[in-house]
């Protein structure tokens, strides 16, 4: 094999590899955590299973946001980035209006009162509550599951459609999310106005433990993935979350982390991670969570604009695999320009001689019939 055919074949072999490898493993901790704090005042910032690197970020309760400078052993030097702003809401919604006029909604019957479809499943479907599961992890059963159906039946309450898949992705391992991954794609078929992976953290209690209205719950994280090539749109999403649940049950949203991967949120820009409590909490108190957050989110959640982007961004990513195998035959087809400019030559010359043959055989019939008259 000639080494112009060599790199044209690698080439190739190497774009249906990536358009093979959807997703990255996502890497978490198992027993240990990480804890984010302040290098100079040593405040604790958070503690998160997740495994954190240099660039990563944290939004707390307080709308603070945080960044990860450098790691030490199971220890992440964060320095605030910025105070950031509220989200208002309101012009959130005008702007949710207007734009539903721009598509004509109000033609085909549409409005933001129509909720769209929930769809909630679970990668990590061994996580359980020790307290009250009696084990930390039970591999395809796991109270996360419990969780997730206490949600879909909170939203359900509010008149929203839910499809809460229970499918196992175990074993709870790097590439956990690759499997789910199939779970997700499932949902995005069914036009969702967005998609909930359901987990829980596996830190100390008291990092979640909070008081709603005087009832204990746990507190819930948001996670977006840093690698998402959604991620403007899918951190909106969550800031819109947030601030909407902020305003009915102040300290329920404990905040919002930022890590490196993608989490399968590269699938739609309104698709988010939400971990309820930690492995030492109570389940009970992650359900009743769970019932609070839909009461306050149902709307951001299922909101009609919502239906049909998870779509949209399929699309897209269709679009750009279809340029990197185009991009691919292009490259190849230049490596081998001067094969094909042989094939062309024969072919032209074919083309040639078959002309010459059909002028030949055009004056031989002219002849004939002169003869003839």
């Amino acid at each position: 094999m000639k080494l112009k055919q060599q790199v044209s074949f690698l080439f190739l072999l190497f774009t249906i590899l990536t358009i093979s490898i959807t997703t990255y493993g996502e890497k978490e901790l198992s027993g240990e955590f990480f804890t984010l704090k302040e290098e100079n005042s040593q405040k604790i910032i958070t503690e998160t299973a997740h495994w954190v690197v240099q660039g990563d970020r944290y939004l707390t309760e307080a709308n603070q946001l945080y960044q990860v400078e450098k790691t030490k052993g199971r220890t992440a030097f964060v320095k605030l980035i910025q105070q950031e702003k509220k989200v208002n809401l309101g012009l959130t919604n005008l702007t949710n209006i207007i734009s539903g006029l721009f598509r004509f909604d109000f033609l085909r019957g549409e409005s933001n009162s129509q909720k769209g479809l929930v769809g909630i499943y679970h990668t990590h479907t061994d996580e359980s509550y020790q307290p009250s599961d009696g084990a930390a992890s039970q591999r395809g059963n796991g109270g996360i599951i419990k969780v997730g159906d206490s949600l879909a039946k909170a939203l359900k309450k509010q008149g929203v459609p839910v499809e809460h898949i229970e499918t196992p992705h175990d074993p709870h391992d790097a590439m956990a999310y690759d499997r789910s991954r199939r779970t997700a794609a499932k949902l995005i078929k069914k036009q969702p106005s967005c998609l909930i992976d359901v987990h829980r953290d596996a830190v100390p209690p008291e990092r979640y433990t909070g008081y709603v209205n005087n009832q204990k719950v746990t507190k819930i994280q948001l996670v977006v993935g840093r690698q998402n090539p959604n991620f403007e749109a899918t951190n909106k999403f969550a800031k819109q979350i947030k601030a909407k649940v902020d305003a009915k049950y102040p300290g329920l949203i404990k905040g919002i982390f930022y890590g490196k991967g993608k989490y399968n949120q590269d699938l739609g820009p309104r698709t988010i991670i939400l971990e309820f409590g930690t492995d030492k909490n109570l389940r009970e108190d992650a359900e009743k969570a769970a019932g609070l957050f839909a009461a306050a989110a149902s709307g951001v959640l299922s909101r009609g604009e919502g239906k049909g982007s998870l779509g949209r961004s399929s699309l897209r990513n269709l679009f750009w695999i279809l340029a990197i195998v185009v991009g691919g035959v292009i490259l190849f087809l230049i490596i081998n320009r001067s094969n094909l400019s042989d094939i062309t030559k024969e072919f032209t010359g074919a083309v040639g001689e078959t002309n010459k043959d059909s002028e030949k055989k055009s004056d031989s019939e002219k002849e004939s019939q002169q003869k003839t008259e």
